[in-house]
């Protein structure tokens, strides 16, 4: 790695070979003079600024006046402090040209006239708190719900959205009203994998004991839409319907999406580890089935049985050994 002159570190320019002696009037001094102007015009800023300045700053601040020169103007280079004097200034130059990107502030969102029960769900949806509260001030019910029951409660448990969450709450959503699937809000917690917003939920006294169902009910309504082509609608019951068993509860539900860290809180509230379905399985039935190993793990660490067996008399492992031996079979059959 070659030397570099001290021109080059002023200036950022190659010397090409000079002689020290070749530029003491040339680009370097021209490079020191420039700083020198810069650092006079700057100087109402930076004494500005020094007002606001963290008092326990350590940085040092280095000025024209702590350069040494002789009594023509010229720089003497005696110490390395020179060096480093010259350097800070050219760092300070660097950093006064570099441009400041400034912070645009959010524009304040319209809130409508009116909000109608549709708006209001939607508002819940996309935590846009002004246009719930508008709802609210107006006297419109905190319970209004979608053609499938879901409440705004559901729907911001679902998001996370805590300050909505707070505001219907305050405004007295029904914390225990079910949707047509029968599932909760503290279901559509698990669900969505909000930890804050199932805390928030077990505090103000949701219980963690309820069950979702997939009845007849569904059925008919999944039916339904399939018949009418509303393709967007059944994509969304279809997605509602996956992780929903009979009689799942929250805990069967954080197992199957894969919220871990709702599901140790469930565990710490007091919800049973070994709770059966309608099929009869258990939330470690559910892990092993759909590869969850963090969940399996879990489950392990609290005590969860192995052995409970499902209505088709299969334990946990003989269910992963079962799979397992489909899937061997199918792959065997296709490769003949």
């Amino acid at each position: 790695m070659g030397l570099h002159s001290v021109e080059e570190l002023v200036s950022g320019k190659r010397s090409e070979g000079k002689e020290t002696d070749d530029f003491q009037g040339g680009v370097y001094e021209a490079a020191v003079n420039l700083e020198k102007r810069d650092d006079r015009r700057s100087h109402e800023v930076d004494a500005g600024l020094s007002e606001e300045a963290d008092s326990g700053s350590e940085q040092e601040h280095v000025s024209v006046a702590d350069l040494h020169t002789d009594k023509s103007g010229r720089l003497k280079l005696e110490t390395v402090d020179d060096l480093f004097n010259i350097l800070q200034l050219r760092k300070r130059r660097r950093e006064r040209k570099a441009p400041v990107h400034k912070k645009q502030q959010p524009q304040p969102e319209s809130v409508p006239e009116t909000v109608d029960d549709q708006l209001f769900l939607t508002a819940t949806t996309e935590n846009k708190l002004p246009v719930v509260e508008k709802y609210l001030t107006d006297g419109g019910n905190p319970n209004a719900a979608d053609h499938f029951q879901r409440t705004a409660l559901h729907k911001a448990s679902f998001k996370g959205h805590m300050e909505v969450m707070k505001r219907l709450l305050e405004a007295g959503a029904s914390i225990g009203k079910k949707d047509k699937l029968e599932a909760t809000a503290v279901h559509w917690a698990c669900r969505g994998g909000s930890l804050p917003a199932l805390q928030l939920l077990l505090d103000q006294g949701a219980k963690f004991t309820d069950r979702d169902k997939v009845g007849t009910d569904a059925r008919k309504l999944f039916n339904a839409q399939q018949r009418k082509g509303s393709w967007s609608e059944l994509r969304k019951l279809r997605v509602s319907l996956l992780p929903l068993k009979l009689h799942s509860t929250p805990l069967h539900v954080a197992v199957r999406t894969g919220h871990c860290e709702c599901a140790e809180h469930l565990i710490h509230c007091g919800a049973d580890v070994n709770a059966k379905d309608r099929d009869g399985d258990t939330p470690m039935h559910d892990a092993v089935r759909i590869n969850r190993f963090k969940m399996i793990k879990l489950l392990m660490m609290y005590g969860a049985s192995l052995k409970s067996k499902n209505c088709e008399g299969k334990t946990p492992l003989e269910t992963l050994n079962s799979w397992q031996n489909g899937a061997k079979s199918l792959l065997c059959n296709f490769s003949q």
